[in-house]
């Protein structure tokens, strides 16, 4: 993959499906919450406060850019601010027009390889950050799940379905950050793939073997740049982490600060476990930007402490922020990569 051979139409595909499922959902919440007091509060907006949640999103993507730079420069490599932060917008961009979030990695690894930065160098950055984020969730879920379950109400979804989401998200981030930590286990699962009957033919062709292969020397890169921050760059590590504590809970605080731009109380804590509970699930839905389910999902969960007339307002508004605005930031940055990567080979 590299910027020439990025499926503009593709990109744009994802584009409008997720910004189509995600106003649709906005609209429903909205229509359905919309009342009086909904249109009072609207007119009586303290813009003092949504200016803060503004201020408080963008700090936030220079924090997301802090922490690949810090461990970049850890590995040895040198990399501006501002092209983290623009890498980092890039591939928050791209995830949110992929299934799964899916497709924000890769870009990143991309850019940062075309940097100078070798691909074992490359996908070593983006995956210790993305492991920090899973022990970040993987720790606090749990612990917040059983210690604080009273302020966790899954509003319309049924209680066993809330709870099998979250078991299954965490089994799920164990099994990702077991194979990432053993590596030599991913060639065992492989090994065993290839003797499945069904499989047999597909794993002996020319281009899975070189795929397979190109898996192993990577995985190997990988780990031997995370052995040497381990044992060498352990500061830098304990910095990434603190960094990734930092970048979430500026996150989870633009809601309370919506709130109480809206006039009402912002909740702080009980919004931090919501939240929690929240984005340990959400990377697992399988729209594009989980388009329609983060916007349900939110409301579904916030419903149970923000009165019923302003969920819908404040959906609009926290998707807007953490949404929409790397939609229009990250989407310009890449499309003028592309421009100006058209524009070398034309010229």
């Amino acid at each position: 993959m590299n910027e020439g051979s990025i499926d503009q139409r593709k990109i744009k595909k994802g584009l409008k499906y997720s910004l189509l499922v995600s106003v649709i959902a906005l609209g429903l919440l909205f229509s359905l919450t919309i009342n009086e007091e909904t249109l009072m509060k609207i007119k009586r907006v303290n813009s003092v406060y949504l200016l803060l949640a503004i201020v408080i999103n963008f700090l936030m993507w220079v924090v997301g850019g802090l922490r690949i730079k810090l461990i970049s420069n850890a590995l040895g490599e040198k990399i501006s601010l501002k092209f983290a932060i623009k890498n980092f917008l890039v591939g928050a961009f791209i995830s949110n027009i992929t299934p799964f979030a899916s497709g924000g990695g890769p870009i990143q690894v991309l850019l940062l390889h075309r940097k100078g930065l070798s691909l074992g160098k490359s996908s070593t950055v983006i995956i210790v950050q993305f492991v920090m984020r899973l022990l970040f969730f993987s720790i606090l879920s749990p612990l917040f799940f059983f210690l604080f379950s009273d302020l966790i109400d899954p509003g319309m979804i049924p209680e066993e379905i809330f709870d099998l989401l979250i078991i299954f998200s965490l089994s799920i981030s164990a099994i990702i950050i077991y194979f990432i930590w053993k590596p030599d286990k991913v060639k065992v699962l492989t090994e065993r793939l290839r003797n499945l009957k069904f499989l047999q033919g597909l794993m002996k062709s020319k281009k899975a073997n070189q795929l397979i292969d190109r898996l192993y020397q990577e995985m190997e890169d990988f780990h031997e740049s995370l052995w040497q921050l381990t044992k060498y760059k352990k500061s830098s590590l304990l910095l990434a982490a603190f960094f990734t504590i930092i970048f979430w809970v500026l996150f989870f605080i633009i809601a309370p600060v919506i709130l109480l731009g809206l006039g009402v109380k912002p909740y702080f804590f009980r919004s931090f476990i919501v939240q929690t509970i929240f984005y340990l699930i959400i990377p697992y839905m399988p729209t594009p930007g989980a388009s329609g389910a983060a916007e349900f999902g939110f409301a579904t969960l916030f419903s149970s402490f923000v009165p019923s007339s302003l969920v819908g307002l404040l959906a609009i508004v926290w998707r807007f922020l953490t949404f929409y605005l790397v939609i229009i930031f990250g989407g310009v940055i890449l499309f003028r990569m592309i421009a100006k990567s058209v524009l070398k080979r034309t010229g």
